[in-house]
């Protein structure tokens, strides 16, 4: 095939250069972080002449938590060399793609999304090509969906960015800037063969009312990146770790010392990532659904007040905010948009999509479409504080 019916898409060397070095970082902390966790485990076993059967559930526990942070670390590794380090040709019969000492060819009709899109990955390109085989298109950052990863190890998200012809931010405390593309061709010369091969691609959010209702008819969000997911299952075992390790296993006063903070120090956390970050809202003539993995809280309208907020995360800058009722509750001035963040049990939010905005465009967590929420509204009975009076 002659070279001007194929384009190749790679990332250039300083990006090369940058990700061979964060892989020797991460891989030496993956020793120094295993290696950590052994030592522990020896000094506690080292003080006794027989292991019992709490020094053996100790030592259980401490390979767990190697393997654990190794798969994490190396998985880390993995998709940040998938995400910079593969080699793309194009043709007009599909996408080859090339990894270390792996290829796959994908044919235009395997990639069941194909999305121009704003604001992608990590460093953010201004626009690019997001074409992926797997049904759901990812959140804003396409870096969130780790078992596609997993799933279709190589066409799970190809994104082909357009050269801003500009240096890049990749630390920004460490003020840290390369001046080279990242999987990257010219926008014009990319649509160009596309058209040319007969490959379409959306632009813009099409009129999809599905997505926002399950099987059972009920009003739904949409559903959020696997990683919150992931994340927040992640943070429990590790509180659970820092609980049940030294105080039931070392029964060491000053080890159970030494973990207090840090048991303190992720509370915070896994609140924030289940009480904002991952559950998802399912809505019916009853009531409002707050689901998060396999736990569920119903709350009946008669017991919640429904209030349209001002979101700077809604790419149509609109939200709703639900407040559980207190007697003599009164709408105030305090309840805004990030009311739910200081208020995560007994509030909770999600973000408007209207369509026919373009993908990527200030995508944000727990997306409802405002037309068909507030129609919804309107049906079951329940008042929407805020709207103007024309609509209610």
């Amino acid at each position: 095939m002659e070279k001007n019916e194929v384009l190749i898409i790679e990332s250039d060397k300083d990006w090369i250069s940058f990700i061979k070095g964060d892989t020797v970082i991460w891989l030496v902390c993956m020793v120094m972080i295993g290696g950590s966790w052994g030592g522990l485990g020896l000094v506690g076993v080292s003080r006794r002449t027989v292991m019992d059967t709490d020094d053996i559930i100790g030592m259980i526990f401490i390979v767990f938590c190697i393997i654990a942070e190794s798969l994490f670390l190396l998985l880390y590794i993995y998709r940040m060399w998938l995400n910079i380090g593969r080699k793309l040709i194009l043709d007009k019969t599909g996408i080859l793609v090339k990894l270390w000492f792996y290829e796959k060819k994908y044919s235009w009709d395997d990639f069941r999304i194909r999305q121009l899109r704003k604001k992608l990955g990590k460093y953010c390109y201004d626009e690019g090509l997001l074409l992926a085989v797997y049904k759901h298109p990812p959140r804003q950052n396409s870096n969130c969906e780790l078992f596609t990863s997993i799933r279709h190890p190589f066409g799970g998200g190809i994104v082909i960015n357009f050269k801003m012809h500009r240096p890049i931010l990749v630390h920004e405390i460490a003020n840290l800037y390369i001046n080279g593309e990242m999987m990257a061709a010219e926008k014009e010369e990319l649509l160009s063969k596309l058209k040319e091969w007969g490959v379409d691609f959306e632009t813009k959010r099409p009129k999809n009312f599905d997505i926002f209702q399950d099987k059972k008819g009920r009003l739904q969000s949409r559903r959020n990146g696997t990683a919150w997911i992931l994340l927040a299952a992640a943070v429990w075992i590790l509180l659970l770790g820092f609980i049940i390790y030294p105080i039931f296993i070392w029964k060491n006063p000053v080890l159970i010392a030494i973990f207090i903070p840090f048991f303190i120090a992720l509370v915070p956390v896994y609140v924030v990532v289940t009480s904002r970050k991952s559950y998802r809202l399912k809505m019916d003539k009853k009531g409002c659904i707050r689901k998060f993995l396999f736990l569920s809280k119903r709350y009946l309208w008669k017991d919640l007040r429904v209030k349209l907020v001002v979101s700077e995360e809604s790419h149509c800058g609109e939200g709703v905010l639900f407040i559980k009722k207190k007697s003599g509750n009164s709408s105030s001035a305090s309840e805004t948009f990030s009311y739910a963040s200081l208020h995560p049990y007994s509030s909770f939010v999600a973000n408007f999509e209207v369509f026919g905005k373009m993908y990527g465009e200030k995508d944000a967590l727990h997306e409802i479409n405002k037309e068909l929420f507030l129609k919804k509204m309107k049906e079951w009975g329940v008042e929407v504080e805020g709207l103007p009076k024309e609509e209610c």
